[in-house]
């Protein structure tokens, strides 16, 4: 019987939050559009905040309860789903060659990842190591501010009420964050009645629940073919996991973490990360088809579920 109200409400939970993802992508899209920034941008500001929330409530509500290994757990398994999952689902749903990623949007995203293994060589995150990753956030936001893309479009509802597009984008937001809470809660409940380690719930279980809505927003971005808003929240909810998650547990927290979050899931981060950047640095070229960027999509998904089978010692 608890499992079976644990499912419902997980099942409740994913309704509100691809609900509320539909909401918050759109409207973003159309501000994005009235103010003339480009969907890049705001797929790696607003969207990366709105879905990256769910990480950083879980890594305070971790340092309160005693369970950093979670926290951890799913960042580095929600840096892996964005990239693996997320990422290879847009390349599936694609159906045009998207625009050319600049290198410079990159390197934030290459620098945070870097900087994270660095922190993991002791097993330990310490204050130091919480400062140096909010040096590397401020990194990231000058990034944004010096090479933010701007661009004259043509908005289809340029007579829409702005406050009207802000109160949806609001409750899209809202939606996402307590969709995705409440996905997390009754997951993490599944897991705890399955009898699942803290670090395999998060790399799991915690991680997928808080990549739900890139998830989402992603298969809404996709329909609506907003295929660079994807790519945009992808580099920013993995650069805001790492440099706001992980710091939270440097300045509460002196947890000694476990070998293999570094020997075995921050090896694939890592590997995972320069994959993700060499395709979208040369997937806009013409050498690259469509049916092209499906098959790595694809390719990206099988090995993101062999990942999953290999943790829960399947295969």
């Amino acid at each position: 019987m608890d499992f079976l109200i644990n499912f419902l409400g997980l099942v409740a939970s994913l309704a509100v939050l691809i609900w509320g993802a539909d909401k918050f992508v759109d409207n973003s899209s159309l501000i994005a559009k009235k103010i003339g920034v480009s969907e890049l941008t705001i797929g790696l500001t607003i969207v990366a905040l709105g879905t990256s929330a769910p990480e950083i409530f879980v890594g305070i509500s971790s340092v309160l309860n005693n369970s950093e290994s979670i926290a951890m757990g799913a960042v580095v398994g929600s840096n892996i789903s964005n990239i693996a999952l997320i990422f290879g689902v847009s390349c599936i749903g694609i159906s045009f060659l998207p625009k050319k990623t600049p290198v410079v949007q990159l390197m934030p995203f290459l620098v945070s990842a870097l900087i994270l293994g660095y922190v993991l060589i002791d097993l330990n995150v310490s204050k130091f190591d919480g400062i140096l990753l909010l040096l590397s956030f401020c990194y990231f936001l000058y990034v944004i501010n010096a090479n933010r893309n701007t661009q004259t479009l043509i908005d289809e509802q340029q007579d829409k009420n702005n406050s009207i597009t802000l109160i949806f984008l609001t409750i899209g937001l809202i939606s996402l964050i307590f969709g995705s809470r409440y996905a997390v809660i009754y997951a993490e409940k599944i897991a705890i009645l399955l009898n699942i380690s803290e670090l395999i719930i998060g790399l799991t279980i915690i991680a997928i629940g808080t990549s739900l809505p890139e998830l989402a927003a992603t298969i809404s971005a996709v329909l609506k073919k907003k295929t660079d808003m994807v790519v945009g929240n992808v580099i920013g909810s993995n650069v805001l996991n790492i440099t706001l998650v992980v710091p939270i547990i440097g300045f509460f927290s002196s947890v000694q973490l476990d070998q293999v979050l570094l020997s075995r899931d921050y090896t694939i981060m890592i590997s995972a990360t320069i994959v993700f950047m060499l395709i979208v640095l040369f997937y806009s070229n013409k050498v690259f088809s469509v049916n092209a960027i499906r098959l790595i999509g694809i390719l990206f998904v099988s090995s993101y579920i062999l990942y999953l089978l290999s943790l829960s010692n399947l295969i």
